[in-house]
This record gives structure tokens, C-alpha cells and sequence, in this order.
């Protein structure tokens, strides 16, 4: 039974630490949640090419080639920010720099959905490797009413090593959804 996307949220980054030979990347240990999820539009790029012989297409080859997350969220915490773009903080001050490099990453959402009886399932979200680009940042001054102003960040997908640049998965709660997006990034759960 067809399930419906009904929302987005809990977008969490990771920096890479090491990117082993045919396996996904492992991730240093602090995952930063970018902030609450208004929306994320992925496109996929695709390389392609054909071969033609004989008069007749006879050989058609389709491979990913990148893709692109465009994430909107209600804001990015400076905190935030140095992580995923590569800025620098000291004492509260972020210096942003024309030699900064955004670090690659991890990356992970969950969705809530519904199918047509009703019932809630949740689907986990994870790009092994990404890069964020900072989006523009705007203001308004209030007038008669409030014009809300978000952050948007657009994160290029990439392969990993072992190929993979996307894994999803249905799950039944909430909590398991949390739970599998941060074990994504490498967080263990801790047995009492």
C-alpha cells in the first residue's frame, strides 16, 4: 500500500572521519541538528550515454553521477554553521572566510507518512556524503506584519567509496526513525 509523505524533520550532520575502501564513512562523534525542517528537494544528476550501431539504439547506460539537497530549516545556529561550512569560532565571534572548506559529511532526515488507512510509518533519510554550500541570507525590517526569514543550505550528494549515495528505510515509530538517522551518523546506544 502507497504511503504519503506528511512532513520532514530532524536534519543531522556529521563530519566524515575516515572513508574506508569499499565500506560507508565513519563519522567523528558530534552530530549537529541544522535546524527544524521546513523542506528538502533532492535532485538527482544523472551521467548518460547511448551507443548507437546499426541504425538502432543497441546500448543505453544510465549512472549517478551527484545530487543535490536544497534544505530549508527555521534557522542555523552559528554553532551550526562552523561545523557544516567551515567557518571559525573564538569566543562567540564567527569569522567567515573566502579560504574556508566546507568539510564533508554525513546527512540524515526522517519523513512521517500516512497510507490510506490512517496509519503513521516513518521514513529514515541517509546520504553517506555531502557538502554544504551556504544559501543566501536575507532580512526585513517588521512592518505591519511579521515576514518570517529561514535559512537555506544546498548540500551536494556524492558517492562514498563503496558506491552507496543514498539509503532509506520505512520504520514504525518516531523514535525508531530518530534512533536510525543517529546511528546512521555512528551515535551507539548506550545498553543500561
Amino acid at each position: 500500500m502507497s504511503k504519503v509523505k506528511t512532513g520532514m524533520k530532524l536534519p543531522k550532520f556529521a563530519v566524515i572521519k575516515t572513508e574506508p575502501a569499499n565500506a560507508l564513512p565513519t563519522y567523528d562523534t558530534e552530530i549537529v541538528t541544522i535546524g527544524e525542517a521546513i523542506t528538502g528537494n533532492l535532485t538527482v544528476n544523472q551521467a548518460s550515454g547511448e551507443l548507437y550501431s546499426d541504425d538502432a539504439l543497441n546500448i543505453k547506460v544510465t549512472d549517478f553521477s551527484n545530487g543535490s539537497l536544497s534544505l530549508e530549516t527555521d534557522g542555523l545556529d552559528d554553532e551550526v554553521a562552523t561545523v557544516i561550512f567551515g567557518a571559525t569560532s573564538a569566543e562567540g565571534l564567527v569569522t567567515y572566510s573566502a579560504g574556508d572548506v566546507a568539510p564533508n559529511g554525513g546527512l540524515t532526515y526522517y519523513v512521517p507518512m500516512r497510507d490510506k488507512t490512517g496509519t503513521a510509518y516513518y521514513k529514515g533519510y541517509y546520504f553517506p556524503k555531502v557538502q554544504a554550500a551556504m544559501g543566501n541570507d536575507n532580512a526585513s525590517t517588521r512592518g505591519s506584519s511579521i515576514s518570517f526569514q529561514t535559512a537555506s543550505t544546498t548540500f551536494t550528494v556524492m558517492k562514498c567509496n563503496s558506491e552507496v549515495w543514498m539509503q532509506t528505510e520505512i520504520l514504525e515509530t518516531e523514535s525508531a526513525a530518530v534512533t536510525w538517522c543517529e546511528t546512521k551518523l555512528g551515535k551507539t546506544t548506550n545498553a543500561s
